[in-house]
């Protein structure tokens, strides 16, 4: 009874903070003193954030993580530096989370893998879009030069994406003058005129959209194409370990995946009770995308390596072909491979495409960037 009395902007201020803290992880020396996880235990516990681009949003009318033996528990964190933190600490062995805090994470040395991805936004499917009052001049990127864009924080991927602006406008993210505002309070600050835009995230867009009458005048794919900010993060020690429970998980997280993908009007309906938001939001908010078979796609995890070390969110690392190979690549072969191998793998025709987008930051084609199964799927 509670979640169905719950006002807009009260479900708004909690996926706003979850939101937030997901896509920023400080350094923390503290941090990288990680116990070994030589066992698996009795039950695993998964980190997750209410979000809609996390696969544990999804979890209600079905739950693979209970099957195959499994014996998981979803802990939810409002912060992303607190799920890092206690993953770190060992009390958390699997991290349902965005690839560009994992990608910060795997950056500072700590010791976790992202062999997985769960979510993304193509150019039929966005997920954030910039958007003005009704009555705004502002009729697309170019106008926004020296106007005030909202976003939610530095190294978000909101900022991130701007940094693509000079290579799909006739201007650059210094030409903006960008305002910290958490999503909730975006649809307000924008029709008081405190903003002249916001780069709004689901669901504080179908607000300013539903309840302020705002405009879109760009999506995110207007500057990456295909982006996929969902990931799922293992402690090396634990998997190392424990090779078959993780190959297990990684399973459930495909199943989980094609659920979602497959059954939208149910997957709304879990996460409007999962996320504590009125039907009215979840019924029309904005879904990313769930990847059939799991596998990262390699040109967009080199192109968030690109964006963050662009945006100065993290320093180039003195040898980035070993990082990711060791965090994403090795993983993927050992890990998620095998889990697909098992379900057997399903045409995913915007992956393939995905993997022939356009990626603005990168430095080479991204077919230079191709792992082993890409290569084959490509040929295929």
């Amino acid at each position: 009874m509670e979640k169905r009395q719950m006002t807009r902007r009260t479900a708004l201020k909690r996926v706003g903070k979850g939101a937030l803290a997901l896509l920023t992880i400080p350094a923390s020396p503290r941090a990288l003193r990680v116990p070994a996880l030589a066992q698996a235990p009795q039950k695993i516990i998964i980190g997750s954030q209410p979000i809609n681009p996390l696969l544990a949003s999804y979890i209600g009318a079905v739950n693979p993580f209970s099957e195959d033996g499994l014996n998981t528990e979803i802990t939810r964190f409002q912060a992303g530096p607190a799920m890092i933190q206690a993953m770190t600490a060992g009390n958390v062995v699997f991290a349902d989370t965005g690839i560009v805090p994992a990608m910060i994470a795997a950056a500072r040395g700590l010791p976790v893998m992202l062999p997985y991805l769960s979510s993304f936004g193509a150019p039929g499917h966005p997920i954030e879009r910039i958007m003005v009052r009704k009555d705004s001049p502002i009729r697309s990127l170019h106008d926004l030069k020296g106007k005030k864009l909202a976003i939610l924080g530095r190294g978000t991927v909101p900022e991130l994406m701007l940094g693509a602006l000079a290579k799909k406008s006739s201007i650059r993210k210094e030409d903006l003058e960008l305002v910290l505002i958490p999503p909730p309070s975006q649809p307000a600050a924008l029709e008081q005129g405190i903003v002249d835009a916001i780069f709004a995230i689901p669901p504080s867009d179908t607000v300013a959209e539903r309840q302020y009458n705002a405009r879109t005048i760009a999506n995110s794919t207007d500057l990456v194409s295909y982006f996929g900010p969902g990931a799922v993060l293992v402690r090396r020690d634990f998997a190392e370990a424990n090779p078959e429970v993780t190959k297990k998980i990684f399973k459930a997280c495909i199943k989980m995946a094609r659920w979602i993908r497959d059954n939208d009007a149910a997957a709304r309906r879990v996460a409007s009770k999962n996320l504590n938001l009125p039907d009215e939001l979840a019924s029309e908010m904005r879904m990313p995308l769930f990847a059939r078979n799991g596998l990262p796609v390699m040109p967009n995890v080199w192109h968030v390596y690109e964006m963050l070390v662009q945006a100065k969110t993290i320093d180039p690392h003195p040898d980035s072909t070993k990082l990711i190979n060791d965090a994403v690549v090795e993983p993927a072969k050992r890990f998620v491979l095998p889990a697909l191998e098992e379900l057997g793998e399903q045409k995913d025709e915007e992956i393939e495409a995905m993997l022939k987008g356009e990626y603005p930051l990168l430095p080479r084609p991204p077919a230079s960037y191709y792992a082993d199964w890409e290569r084959r799927l490509v040929k295929a």
